[in-house]
């Protein structure tokens, strides 16, 4: 039998059709949070601490979201030609249900203990005040997070990332547009400082939800407008989502957690070595997000060549996919370690946040290449059906170097703040040497029973 030969220009013009929208979806959903600290940024000090702080706790919402919606995007991928098309629906509708229901649950949790996390980080009345204020709104986001994570992976596995980032764009307009008026006050608004920002998230976040959903279903082109879901009630598909998404949330998750530990540490050296760090992390998260977008594809693209047992198009995809994260992250590790200042310059007007921020954008610079080629290298080893070896490989790194070295640099030794960034670093590395041996070794790029 002739083996399939596919033409890798044929193949890149692909990707770069899919993945250019995720990365402008990205850039969109990122910008909306820089913009959102920058405006907190010109307050206070305190208020971007507060803010941090609870960005720490609900990222880990986000993260079980995300990675349910993984699950869901590799599912629906393997699935997505038209005579399965209703076991794509009916693995969205209950991925969205049981979401709902445990979206409900960790609401009812974080408000009964929110009081005693926030308190682990700082023992500031005011700051524990402002946090608590805006972790009461922001947590209500939940139930739209996990739809927009669900509506959004459905797109993305059928090959439409065009609609999602429409969605994106229409949510960042509203989340910039009212924070602006409620941060600052604006044209007989009330001036909310913080708590405007969580307004404006929550209102920005379910005007998404409901125009993905009409989006999904509407009777003109809707994607599922027209597909039946008679005969698809096997639990199977919802149960592959959880299987494949709980590890992958989990993978995030430590990194969540960390962060927690992190910013305990890092509040350690002062609030405004924090508030640089949190506004630092923005920079770096919105220059890293074309990169990410990469990662996405990988997982949907692989997905879909393993759905499809063609082992030709899983190869040549896996190696046009890593060829295009390593050129998309050079290029930004360059803007970063070059262009540090003015990515601060846009984030707060304080020069000793700056000098800090600074710094810490140079050392993250120069780890963006291994850190955005694992997110490759793991979607494809997830895909690939080792659905739990990037939830080991994130362990490993985060809590085997990460933490323990930052406790160990700035409670036993009392080392400077640069010595937690190189701590982040050296995580990020082992973490990609790791994946890259575990993707030879286990071949994962070459179809097998899956």
């Amino acid at each position: 039998m002739t083996e399939k030969v596919y033409d890798p220009k044929v193949v890149r013009k692909q990707i770069f059709l899919l993945i250019i929208p995720v990365m402008l979806e990205n850039i969109f959903q990122m910008s909306a949070g820089f913009i959102s600290a920058a405006m907190v940024g010109r307050l206070s000090p305190m208020l971007i601490s507060a803010q941090g702080i609870c960005s720490r706790i609900t990222g880990i919402l986000w993260c079980l979201f995300k990675g349910i919606g993984v699950g869901a995007t590799v599912v629906i991928a393997k699935n997505r030609d038209e005579s399965n098309m209703g076991r794509c629906r009916k693995t969205f509708e209950q991925t969205c249900v049981t979401g709902l229901i445990l979206s409900g649950v960790l609401i009812v949790v974080l408000f009964y203990f929110s009081p005693g996390i926030l308190e682990f980080f700082t023992d500031s009345r005011d700051t524990l005040k402002a946090a608590s204020d805006y972790l009461k709104i922001a947590v209500l986001t939940a139930p739209f997070l996990l739809i927009m994570s669900a509506v959004t992976a459905a797109f993305q596995a059928c090959g439409n990332t065009k609609t999602p980032m429409y969605v994106a764009v229409v949510v960042n307009i509203i989340n910039v547009a009212l924070g602006y008026l409620l941060i600052y006050g604006k044209f007989g608004f009330p001036r909310l400082e913080v708590i405007g920002a969580a307004v404006a998230l929550l209102i920005s976040q379910a005007c998404g939800a409901f125009m993905g959903i009409y989006l999904l279903y509407n009777g003109r082109n809707g994607m599922f407008s027209t597909v039946s879901t008679d005969g698809e009630n096997d639990l199977s598909f919802v149960k592959q989502v959880y299987a494949i998404g709980i590890p992958a949330a989990f993978e995030t998750m430590f990194w969540q957690l960390s962060a927690i530990i992190m910013s305990k540490i890092i509040l350690s050296y002062g609030e405004l070595t924090f508030a640089a760090y949190q506004l630092g992390l923005q920079a770096e998260m919105m220059s890293e997000m074309p990169a990410v977008g990469v990662g996405i594809a990988s997982t949907s693209l692989t997905a879909y060549a393993i759905g499809k047992k063609d082992g030709p198009l899983l190869k040549i995809y896996s190696k046009q996919l890593i060829t295009t994260s390593a050129a998309i992250s050079m290029f930004s590790s360059l803007l970063i370690i070059i262009f540090p200042r003015i990515f601060m310059d846009l984030c707060t007007n304080n020069p000793d946040i700056k000098a800090i921020g600074i710094k810490y954008l140079i050392v993250m610079g120069f780890i963006q290449v291994p850190q955005n080629l694992s997110k490759v290298l793991n979607g494809t080893i997830r895909s690939a059906g080792h659905k739990n070896i990037p939830m080991i490989i994130s362990f490993i790194g985060i809590w085997a170097v990460r933490v323990p070295l930052a406790l160990l640099f700035a409670y036993v030794l009392k080392l400077d703040i640069m010595f937690i960034w190189y701590c982040m670093a050296i995580d990020q590395i082992v973490k990609f040497l790791l994946s890259l041996a575990i993707f030879k070794i286990k071949k994962a790029d070459v179809i097998a029973d899956y």
